[in-house]
């Protein structure tokens, strides 16, 4: 089965198997779907849509049946561009975690509370994405945060990419790559995070290279 989301705003649970949409598997939502993601078990699904909402819903694995579970306001009528889930962050940060991309200029990271989805604010980093037709990625660093602490990684418009340490307090930057003469729209690692793949709005994609464990 596979979840996909369209600009009318409809969530749908496709079987691809057969090519048939699922009774039961389909949720209409506010705005434009620009986003979804799984927590691993593939029970909890989490979408952000086009004004600003992320919606949680519980997923029925052997019927494909979607519930919506809850809805919150991140910043209205600025669109949810990239959300990436986590069971773990970091040896230290061991809570459930969601990753949230938002065109207000900021990126989020909420705990995951509850079975339902619910979520709470634990950080916030100023970042350079206003423009909503830019879908601006953004990832956790689980390799690296578990030998060096809770980190994540961003693209942005101001044609760089960051590094952000979710644990410190005080100046949270631990790094900016610059190199890209477009808006970094995503970015993505290997399996074992010792290369780190950057992409831009002019169809530029640069490969970093880690070194001594840091890039």
């Amino acid at each position: 089965m596979m979840v996909t989301g369209n600009s009318r705003g409809l969530v749908q649970v496709l079987n691809i198997s057969t090519g048939i949409y699922l009774k039961g598997g389909s949720s209409k939502i506010t705005g434009q779907v620009y986003s979804l993601v799984f927590e691993s078990s593939g029970r909890l699904l989490w979408v952000g849509d086009g004004v600003g909402y992320i919606v949680s819903y519980l997923f029925d694995l052997p019927t494909g049946r979607l519930t919506k579970a809850k809805r919150i306001l991140v910043a209205e009528n600025s669109p949810i561009t990239c959300l990436s889930a986590r069971t773990w962050v970091s040896r230290e940060a061991r809570d459930p975690s969601l990753l949230v991309n938002c065109a207000a200029g900021v990126l989020l990271l909420f705990s995951i509370t509850r079975s339902d989805g619910n979520l709470l604010l634990k950080r916030k980093f100023p970042l350079k994405h206003r423009s909503h037709h830019l879908k601006i990625r953004s990832s956790f660093c689980p390799i690296i945060s578990f030998r060096q602490g809770a980190c994540v990684v961003t693209g942005s418009e101001d044609m760089c990419v960051y590094f952000f340490d979710v644990e410190r307090e005080r100046k949270p930057c631990l790094n900016k790559l610059q190199g890209h003469s477009a808006p970094v729209l995503d970015v993505c690692f290997n399996y074992d995070e010792s290369l780190l793949a950057s992409s831009d709005a002019e169809g530029m994609v640069i490969v970093w290279k880690r070194e001594k464990r840091q890039f």
